[in-house]
């Protein structure tokens, strides 16, 4: 398969796992995100939210047209293709295969997909013929490469890739995401949340805008991994509006949305008080213009993404990385 397709392909697996995990916390606060549009959205639950169940869910809203034209091999020559780039060690290469492996590892549990048509602007399950694509790239996956998918995540959340924190504490203590609830007190369970916990806020603290949105949305009313700190939650989302301002492609609607002042941060950060909102957009205004700082310095260095969720929010498909 060329390069652009799995680029595309890529792509695609990366905004469906973000808007996949977004649907993380319950159903309340989801409401209030999807009632932004509209009507003055209800109050958020100050309840406590879990932060597993987004591996399952991961291709989510893939575009159809994508995936049937990048179906062409299985899933190992996939793989393979790319962890054999130009650089052995690009962490992008293997953040794009663990997309790969987990959208084939979801395709497999549930013998189906939901895409996003792009033609159409809305959500549907597979064609026939989409089924066949995808049960003819992922039919063959091995045990052994569902697990790989692991290693290939340490090794963008180490690099820092955009999006791979999230991901890696998305997928629980070791890839059991249930480990946080049946085995809460296990040392090694506390560790791994130590370390998840770390992560993201270091991702965070860099302008990682996936990172910066479902970290602060756990932040705002507390997760298995965070307890609740209000105050740096909203900032953190403040941040998303500020960055993705610099960003946003036409159409976008991220920067609205998380902007201050609007109804989806009234809504989430309506327990804060005038001060308390002030010191959050201290905040993130500083991780807007370090964010921003760290995106001009890397313009002229090839292959680097900035920062941040792909062009044009969760909406977007982007084709190429972003110098």
């Amino acid at each position: 398969m060329e390069k652009r397709r799995q680029q595309w392909l890529v792509g695609t697996l990366v905004v469906a796992g973000i808007g996949a995990a977004g649907l993380m916390w319950n159903s309340s606060t989801r409401d209030t995100v999807v009632a932004v549009a509209g009507a003055p959205p209800p109050a958020v639950p100050r309840a406590a939210v879990p932060v597993h169940a987004v591996p399952a869910a991961l291709s989510a809203a893939v575009p159809a047209s994508v995936l049937a034209a990048a179906a062409s091999q299985n899933l190992s020559a996939h793989v393979a293709d790319l962890l054999a780039s130009h650089d052995p060690h690009d962490p992008h290469d293997a953040y794009a295969a663990y997309m790969l492996v987990s959208s084939c590892a979801s395709f497999n549990r549930r013998h189906d997909l939901e895409m996003h048509d792009n033609k159409l602007g809305v959500k549907r399950a597979l064609s026939a013929e989409e089924r066949r694509d995808m049960t003819r790239m992922c039919g063959a996956m091995t045990e052994r490469e569902r697990l790989a998918r692991l290693d290939y995540l340490a090794t963008a959340v180490k690099a820092g890739v955009p999006g791979a924190a999230w991901m890696h504490a998305a997928e629980g203590p070791f890839g059991d995401p249930s480990a946080l609830t049946m085995r809460p007190d296990d040392p090694l369970v506390r560790e791994w949340k130590v370390t998840a916990a770390s992560q993201l806020d270091a991702a965070a603290e860099v302008g990682d805008t996936t990172a910066l949105m479902l970290w602060g949305l756990q932040k705002l009313g507390g997760s298995d991994l965070t307890d609740k700190r209000p105050v740096q939650g909203y900032g953190y989302l403040v941040a998303v509006g500020l960055i993705e301002s610099e960003l946003a492609q036409p159409g976008d609607r991220s920067p609205q949305m998380f902007a201050e002042g609007s109804g989806l941060l009234t809504a989430l950060g309506g327990q804060l008080t005038q001060a308390q909102r002030a010191a959050a957009l201290i905040e993130a205004r500083r991780i807007a213009a370090a964010a921003k700082a760290r995106r001009e310095r890397s313009d002229n260095k090839s292959g680097v993404l900035p920062a941040s969720m792909p062009s044009g929010g969760l909406s977007a498909m982007p084709v190429e990385r972003r110098g």
